[in-house]
């Protein structure tokens, strides 16, 4: 009767169980296993960015202290060698605490009992050496260090060089010694030490487009350069040995990827994951998705594979889209169209895609539309690029043509408006926002505009907190790394700027004008210390961080 009693009991409780219950369980363990993932990956970019900047600040540490120590060497070689030539030339080595000293002065003069008898040249010479010697035997090399005894002066000071010789080797008192401040090292270690290394290095120029080249693109684990033009090209470009890379080298592009048949303005890829997918767009108003062709799959110099590595088609706006971003993390895709809208896609992994394509199907999964409309509510303010923010991975910021920066939740599609212009200067200048960069690690946002300025937007408080002349002509690109923030301009040059100070630590003409525009976009590679520019010069510069 227990036994039955028993079995019948834990009937009862599995009845209490669904099929519908334990899938549910199941999602939600693995929801919370994706998200732990999600954040982990998240953790170990903010650590291996952090690292790189420490290590940087660390290099450049040991640069000034190394310089700062040659110079106090310098400094004090001179100051002895001023010190010992006062001694001979006034006759005062009795002041001088040394036997030793006195000893070496007193073969020098031709009669003791005369002070003050001035050695001839060439004999001041030899027995300046032979005190040097004497000293560095004796290990006394740092006797004259201290400060030597106030001189009595008789009579009427004159302009002679002895009489103000103690003067000129005087040291300043500790009260009237001031130090460099920090901004002021930087610039005199980049601007009169030649010997001091520059912060970045070109290594080499890649020259095949025709045409303006207008974005860039990095490969998360294997060393491919994706580069798209107005020539309605995709090339991709093996760099995976860089550091041999010099002025001089020559490199060609293994692979073009075909299929646009206007030019490609914008395009992207994600950072995180297996896959390898690029997505890009232009002036058609269509998004072409395509498999990362690999360089030992296909020769360069042989004829083209039969395999088509367009996976994908998406009818996604009427107009030419400007700018594409992947999300951070998730299989997220926001485009920015000149049709007024911002659109979030969700990607699809390569096997869904190809299977898609090859059945006639539209491998595209639109989620959400994000529009501002204007004041009369009939038309739309035209966003011109957008950027993720990895501190809140759901939202994202969107710039205008008009002064206004908005942040959107990609959830509730409800936009914070920031207006960083009065409205009575609205009309005054153009203020379109050409670029956003954002940072890793706090909810800052810093925008380049068509005005020549840089401004930099607290998140939080929804707030301009620094607006700065960026360039000499428009700026263009950016790209923030940690506490470092890299521009690019129309005016053809790159500037590397602190965050923390908002002061420009270098300057380096990068691309030719052309049309009037310069530089045109920037990247940097995740996990390499190489930097990329493009430009209107149809030339692609790699740039190798030191």
């Amino acid at each position: 009767m227990n036994t039955g009693s028993f079995g019948s009991k834990n009937l009862s409780e599995l009845k209490n169980y669904t099929w519908a219950g334990v899938v549910s369980f199941l999602n939600e363990q693995c929801m919370s296993s994706e998200m732990e993932k999600t954040q982990w990956l998240v953790e170990k970019k903010q650590y291996t960015e952090r690292i790189s900047q420490l290590e940087g600040e660390l290099q450049a540490s040991e640069a000034v202290n190394k310089d700062l120590v040659r110079r106090v060497k310098m400094l004090e070689f001179s100051l002895r060698q001023e010190r010992i030539k006062y001694a001979k030339l006034t006759g005062g080595h009795h002041r001088v605490n040394s036997d030793v000293i006195s000893t070496i002065l007193s073969r020098g003069e031709k009669n003791s009992d005369s002070i003050g008898q001035i050695l001839p040249k060439r004999r001041t010479r030899a027995h300046r050496q032979l005190l040097s010697k004497y000293l560095q035997e004796l290990g006394l090399e740092d006797i004259f260090t201290g400060d030597l005894p106030p001189r009595q002066i008789h009579h009427r000071p004159s302009k002679s060089y002895g009489s103000n010789l103690q003067a000129l080797i005087e040291l300043p008192s500790e009260n009237d010694t001031t130090p460099l401040p920090k901004s002021e090292t930087v610039k005199i270690n980049i601007i009169e030490d030649k010997s001091v290394k520059k912060s970045w290095e070109l290594k080499i120029a890649l020259k095949s487009h025709m045409d303006v080249v207008r974005s860039l693109h990095f490969a998360q684990k294997e060393g491919i350069l994706a580069t798209a033009s107005e020539d309605c090209l995709i090339k991709l470009w093996d760099i995976s040995h860089y550091e041999t890379f010099n002025e001089n080298s020559q490199c060609e592009p293994y692979f073009s990827l075909r299929g646009h048949k206007k030019p490609v303005l914008t395009m992207t890829g994600n950072i995180i994951g297996e896959e390898q997918l690029l997505y890009s767009a232009g002036e058609e108003g269509i998004i072409r998705v395509w498999e990362l062709a690999q360089p030992n799959e296909v020769n360069a110099y042989g004829p083209a594979p039969e395999k088509g590595y367009c996976v994908g088609i998406w009818s996604s706006h009427s107009e030419a889209i400007w700018d594409l971003k992947h999300h951070p993390v998730d299989g997220l895709v926001l485009s920015s169209s000149a049709d007024g809208i911002v659109k979030l896609w969700k990607t699809v992994d390569t096997t869904t895609s190809i299977d898609n394509w090859k059945s006639g199907k539209s491998s595209a999964n639109l989620l959400k539309n994000f529009t501002y409309p204007t004041s009369d509510g009939e038309n739309f303010h035209i966003p011109t690029c957008t950027a993720w923010l990895v501190t809140e991975l759901n939202s994202f910021v969107v710039g205008y043509t008009t002064p206004y920066l908005n942040i959107f939740d990609k959830q509730t599609g409800k936009p914070s408006i920031i207006r960083f212009v009065k409205e009575s200067d609205a009309h005054d200048r153009i203020y379109q926002i050409n670029c956003i960069a954002t940072s890793n690690n706090s909810n800052l946002a810093v925008c380049g505009h068509e005005d020549k300025h840089l401004r930099f937007f607290d998140l939080n408080s929804c707030s301009c907190v620094k607006d700065l002349v960026g360039h000499t002509d428009s700026v263009s690109s950016l790209w923030m790394s940690g506490n470092h923030i890299v521009s690019g301009g129309h005016d053809g040059s790159l500037r590397f700027w602190d965050v923390r100070t908002y002061q420009c630590l270098q300057e380096i003409p990068a691309h030719r004008k052309k049309y009037d525009e310069g530089v045109l976009c920037l990247s940097q590679h995740p996990s390499f210390s190489l930097m990329a520019s493009a430009g209107a010069d149809s030339l692609v510069k790699l740039y190798h961080i030191i």
